[in-house]
């Protein structure tokens, strides 16, 4: 029964890395094509693919993440357990590809729902305040990366995928939720009375949805050379 499961999941992924399955070949400036081939991509690994490497996105769980707000308060927000959802549905909105330099700059708008725990550290006070925290929003992601080409022992030319640099861009205003603990918890400390408005501002809600949205993102990529790496380099762009 083992043994049968195992076959049946080898097939089913090899059927879903298959050139029809997971992509749609296009032409670089071919915009109704890149946006299709990306949704599909995003659609069929939104689960990951294990045995490929190829990540789960929706939901994504990032386990922590610390930001650093750079007050004279030297207060810290150590995330831990988010889980964001929303990712598989990104829409394609730019692709700039430089065949001179191998380069690309990839960008898909996302809304996005992300649910965790947060400490908020007051360094300078010596005091933290902890709570559940639920922030809502819509971002555009740019992901900018090089790329080569390699030819694997079957003579199949593949992309290899270089490092990625990522950006964000907030679209609208976040819609951030403390939960009544640590709500209450800032309402009735007396320094903080004073600088709640401080975690109000529209700018520290844009930063630190943009910090989550960005190490989102170093997954969304990851997968994308994760797929360079099984499928041949036709399978993404034509005449390249």
């Amino acid at each position: 029964m083992v043994y049968l499961s195992a076959v049946l999941l080898l097939l089913y992924s090899t059927c879903v890395l298959s050139d029809e399955g997971l992509l749609t070949p296009c032409k670089v400036d071919d915009t109704a094509c890149l946006s299709k081939t990306t949704q599909q991509f995003l659609e069929k690994t939104s689960q990951g693919i294990p045995e490929y490497d190829i990540k789960a996105i929706d939901p994504l769980i990032i386990d922590n993440l610390d930001i650093e707000i750079g007050d004279d308060l030297q207060t810290v927000l150590h995330y831990k357990n988010l889980t964001i959802t929303g990712l598989k549905n990104q829409q394609f909105s730019d692709m700039k590809m430089d065949t001179n330099a191998k380069s690309v700059v990839l960008q898909t708008r996302a809304d996005l729902n992300i649910v965790g725990d947060v400490t908020v550290e007051l360094g300078k006070m010596q005091k933290s305040f902890s709570g559940t925290y639920t922030l809502k929003g819509t971002a555009l992601g740019t992901s900018s990366y090089g790329y080569s080409f390699r030819t694997d022992d079957k003579g199949v030319e593949h992309y290899e995928v270089g490092p990625e640099t990522i950006s964000c861009q907030t679209v609208n205003e976040p819609e951030v939720t403390l939960g009544p603990e640590l709500r209450q918890a800032i309402d009735q400390d007396e320094i903080l009375k004073e600088k709640k408005e401080k975690f109000k501002r529209k700018e520290l809600q844009k930063l630190v949805f943009c910090k989550m949205v960005e190490k989102a993102y170093v997954t969304v990529v990851h997968n994308i050379r994760a797929a360079a790496k099984i499928l041949p380099k036709s399978a993404f762009l034509e005449g390249v």
